[in-house]
């Protein structure tokens, strides 16, 4: 696994006007020594094919690989389906510009109930009687999967791959059978998933959705001084991760209230020293499976072992 960074960590900055693009990509490349970075829409200055090129050229310099775009609309409901959805291609030709394989988005919110405005005093009466038109969940679902199979096409024909994002709380796409049924349903070879294990309730159902994922991202809010968030014990989805023979990109995605100039930084150290505790249990258990090895520490299934405190490791350069 790689690690990565995604700009959204940085929104706070990027709003404020403390940071910008490029001071982004010097603090993942040049002080979090990170392999790779996902980039969101809102945080480029400028499509113009010279600012993307000057773009692309400083990840070149700085060893960064561009993991992903972020796109920050969603499939929404009728109204807005069109605009974001061209919103979406627009950014899928971005990407193949910048030779990012993936453009991550969501596929849209739950539904909510009609508002038709002022319904008027009959219709007002009725529809306190019976109650309010009720929204149709399956046409939502197969609207919504229309719209990722057109668009997971049209990402395709440009060698990217679409990658769309779980969101419990209010999100079409929230639980695992449902990021599998997406795929499914949808149709589309050039769709699959970033997993947001945050937003799982288990860490299990990590298992079910990773033979799609081609994305991770680590949602971390609440960053303690050790770099660990105590809402989901990384190590063991890292682990999780590992076994599944997911070999993609993890990157950081910090949405908490602190300084992310401090917060992010030590989210990478914690993590970084996660994965390299994990490689090294893997050369061990390799090892020992020679012939001539020894069992006991190095066996496999030691990987199931995961420190509670992890130690830093050394930069990933």
């Amino acid at each position: 696994m790689k690690l990565g960074c995604s700009s959204r960590s940085y929104e706070s900055a990027f709003r404020d006007g403390r940071m910008q693009l490029r001071d982004f990509l010097l603090a993942a490349g040049d002080e979090m020594h990170l392999d790779g970075v996902e980039l969101l829409d809102m945080h480029f200055a400028s499509t113009d094919v010279t600012h993307l090129r000057e773009v692309k050229r400083l990840c070149l310099d700085l060893h960064l690989t561009i993991a992903a775009i972020g796109v920050t609309s969603a499939m929404g409901p009728d109204g807005r389906r069109i605009i974001d959805a061209e919103h979406i291609r627009r950014w899928c030709d971005v990407a193949a510009v910048l030779g990012a394989p993936v453009v991550r988005v969501f596929a849209g919110w739950a539904p909510a109930p009609h508002d038709d405005g002022d319904p008027g005093r009959i219709v007002g009466l009725f529809r306190s009687l019976f109650g309010r038109r009720a929204p149709d969940p399956k046409r939502a679902w197969s609207d919504a999967m229309y719209a990722l199979r057109a668009l997971a096409d049209y990402a395709g024909e440009r060698g990217v791959a679409l990658a769309v994002q779980n969101s419990r709380d209010d999100g079409i796409i929230g639980t695992p059978a449902q990021l599998a049924q997406s795929v499914r349903d949808a149709g589309a070879s050039w769709l699959r998933i970033c997993l947001d294990p945050a937003d799982l309730l288990a860490p299990s159902a990590i298992d079910a959705a990773t033979p799609r994922t081609v994305l991770v991202h680590a949602r971390m809010h609440d960053i303690r001084d050790d770099g660990s968030d105590p809402a989901v014990h990384w190590p063991e989805v890292l682990r999780r991760l590992k076994l599944g023979r997911y070999r993609g990109f993890v990157v950081i995605d910090f949405d908490g209230e602190g300084e992310p100039e401090r917060c992010v930084p030590g989210a990478a150290r914690f993590l970084a020293g996660a994965l390299h505790f994990l490689d090294r249990q893997q050369m061990i258990a390799e090892s020992a499976a020679e012939p001539g090895g020894t069992n006991g520490a190095g066996d496999a299934s030691n990987l199931g072992a995961t420190p509670e405190v992890v130690a830093e490791a050394p930069s990933r350069q």
